[in-house]
């Protein structure tokens, strides 16, 4: 019997290789070419354009930065929280879901890393913005992975979550990176999402900081189990089809 169900017809997302050397990997990024985009005005203070008089509102949507972000406690803060890099580890441009705003010419954002579920305020006017209709939610007692697409399950898959000396994050968190590995053979399998969740007992991990990811796995016997050291396992086949249909800063919610 299978042990992932198909739902409906998948909206396709257009993928582009943004990274080529021989790392092990290529990270994909989503064009963003099919996502409507808003643009910001740059002036000497946080302004962000407006439409017909009226400022649009960037809840629900991802932020795309060009550059380092400076993140702040508020809006307005003469206090830096911390910097974000313009590309992360994996080398994919940064994304960060809107949270709420814009307040004042600033963004209520998540940032990746730990604590798990931070959140931060910057400045609106050095980003640009897409909508998406895309999540992921894991299920940690069902062992199940969903994608849903415009509020509809699409796919359906059963996982290997975290063993219970090192368990799976729970919280809401989004897509950081999106991964084609070289080796599909490895422990990773073919592809691989990277988190802004982190490991609750792993600080450090082949080079990253205990980054949580969901990827295939050369032990398909073993999907089901919770055996891993926190990622998410998926089938290959399925990881493959998950890496070509979602977008950087997709929500992934484990529960």
């Amino acid at each position: 019997m299978p042990r992932w169900i198909r739902f409906g017809v998948l909206v396709l997302v257009a993928v582009a290789a943004c990274a080529t050397e021989d790392k092990g990997f290529t990270v994909l990024a989503t064009t963003g070419t099919s996502i409507p985009s808003v643009a910001t005005t740059t002036t000497s203070r946080p302004m962000v354009t407006t439409t017909a008089g009226r400022a649009p509102v960037y809840e629900g949507q991802i932020a795309h930065a060009a550059a380092d972000v400076v993140v702040y406690p508020a809006p307005n803060s003469p206090i830096e929280s911390r910097v974000i890099p313009a590309l992360t580890i994996l080398g994919s441009p940064a994304v960060f879901p809107v949270l709420e705003g814009p307040v004042e010419g600033w963004i209520k954002v998540s940032i990746p890393g730990r604590p798990n579920e931070a959140t931060g305020w910057v400045e609106a006017d050095q980003f640009t913005f897409s909508k998406v209709d895309q999540r992921i939610e894991v299920d940690l007692a069902a062992s199940t992975l969903t994608l849903f697409v415009g509020g509809e399950a699409v796919i359906t898959t059963s996982v290997s979550i975290g063993s219970p000396e090192n368990p799976t994050p729970q919280g809401t968190f989004f897509v950081t990176d999106i991964v084609e590995l070289t080796d599909a053979t490895g422990p990773w399998g073919p592809h691989a999402l990277g988190l802004s969740a982190r490991s609750d007992t792993i600080t450090e991990f082949n080079g990253g900081d205990g980054i949580i990811g969901i990827h295939g796995t050369n032990r398909p016997d073993r999907i089901g189990d919770p055996v891993s050291l926190g990622c998410v396992r998926v089938p290959n086949e399925i990881i493959t089809e998950i890496a070509r249909e979602v977008q950087l800063g997709i929500p992934v919610v484990i529960k």
